[in-house]
This record gives structure tokens, C-alpha cells and sequence, in this order.
């Protein structure tokens, strides 16, 4: 079984390619709906006030949003655990990085063509404006994922694939994505840390696979 991290830049259609490569392999979905459908059953009804936003250095420290990140590690080793799963966004590529059968992709593309298919996808008819929701989501991405997993979100060595939709299409890169997760399926050796040894906490258990059967 493999699990599939994908981190997206905005405008990048990493939520399509997302979502295809989880219909193509027959791999469970999950992504910001999921996580918060879980969270909230734990009375965790913050979690995007603490995404969408960039934690200063005071916030990072802050016991509520501690105990959010701390759910929301569970969650994502939990939903790891059970395998043929495609993670969208959410800091999975960092919080499964020690995990040998989790394949990490980070789809992106350059900021002009982002801002054009941001201004055609969400109806945004000022180009500076434009530019400011995708600067905005760039910033807000990587201090998430630097406050909370002191990973840098730009650091392309996190991932096996990073893949520029600017010069390559929707269907190729799907298609190489689940190429490359079948690969990583083949050729994990038995002797290393996979997410089959993740322990997870029953009641846990029982909420991710409540909310993952009503998808």
C-alpha cells in the first residue's frame, strides 16, 4: 500500500491532478474537508484560522493552535495508516517525511500563469488583485509549514516529484504521478519505517473511517 503527499502552489490545478490520480489508482481522497469533518468531531472547528493565516513567532506557541497541529499529525498518520490514499495539502509531505512508503509531489507553475487561471478559475477581474490572492496563499502556505513543521515549503529536495503544469498538462502529469506511486509499491524493502507501523489511537481510528465511508 502507498500513501501520496501532494502540496500545491495556488493556481498551479494541483487539486485536479489530485483528485484524478486518486480516481486513476482507486485511491481514497482526502483534503481540507476531510481533515476538517475529523477535527471537528474533536471540537477542533479552528483549524483554518491557523492554515490561513502566517503564525508569527508568539503564535507558534500558542496552546490552541498546539493542540490543533498535535490532532492534525494524528489525523494525517492515521489516514496514512490505512494506505492507497492521496493527501492534498495539509503539511503531509512534512509530517510523513520519515515514512519510506509515502511518495511526496509538489505540483506547481509560474506566478503569471497562476495569477491568469486564478483570475479565470475564480472569476477575478483585477490582475493585481489576482496577484495578491496568490502571493497571499504562497505566504500563508509556507509559514504553516514552517511554524508548525519547520519545513521550508519551497525546498524542492522534499519531494520525489515536482512537477510544472505550466509546461506540462493535467493528464501527463497524472499519469506519472500513478506511475511512480505503482514503482514505490514495488520497491519498498520490508526492513524500513513505513506508515503500516503507525499506532493509532481506536477512537481516532473509528472517526477517520466514519468520515472516509461517507465520502
Amino acid at each position: 500500500m502507498t500513501v501520496i503527499t501532494l502540496s500545491r502552489e495556488l493556481g498551479s490545478n494541483g487539486t485536479t491532478i489530485a483528485r484524478e490520480v486518486a480516481a486513476t489508482l482507486g485511491y481514497r481522497f482526502v483534503d481540507k474537508s476531510t481533515f476538517e469533518r475529523i477535527l471537528q468531531q474533536y471540537g477542533l472547528v479552528k483549524f483554518e484560522d491557523v492554515y490561513d493565516s502566517a503564525p508569527g513567532f508568539w503564535a507558534r506557541f500558542d496552546k490552541a493552535n498546539l493542540q490543533i497541529i498535535s490532532m492534525l499529525n494524528k489525523t494525517i498518520l492515521g489516514i496514512a495508516r490505512l494506505g492507497d490514499v492521496v493527501i492534498l495539502g495539509r503539511g503531509g509531505y512534512a509530517a510523513l517525511r520519515d515514512y519510506a512508503d509515502v511518495l511526496h509531489v509538489r505540483i506547481q507553475a509560474p506566478f503569471p500563469i497562476r495569477v491568469q487561471r486564478v483570475m479565470a478559475d475564480e472569476g477575478v477581474g483585477d490582475v493585481e488583485e489576482a496577484q495578491r490572492i496568490v502571493s497571499g496563499n504562497d505566504k500563508a502556505r509556507a509559514m504553516f509549514v514552517k511554524g508548525f513543521y519547520d519545513a521550508d515549503f519551497y525546498t524542492t529536495s522534499q519531494f520525489h516529484l515536482v512537477l510544472d503544469t505550466g509546461v506540462i498538462p493535467i493528464e501527463r502529469a497524472t499519469a506519472w504521478i500513478a506511475e511512480a506511486a505503482r514503482s514505490l509499491t514495488e520497491r519498498t524493502p520490508a526492513d524500513v519505517l513505513t506508515t503500516q507501523s503507525v499506532d493509532v489511537d481506536p477512537i481516532l481510528a473509528g472517526a477517520i473511517a466514519a468520515v472516509l465511508e461517507e465520502q
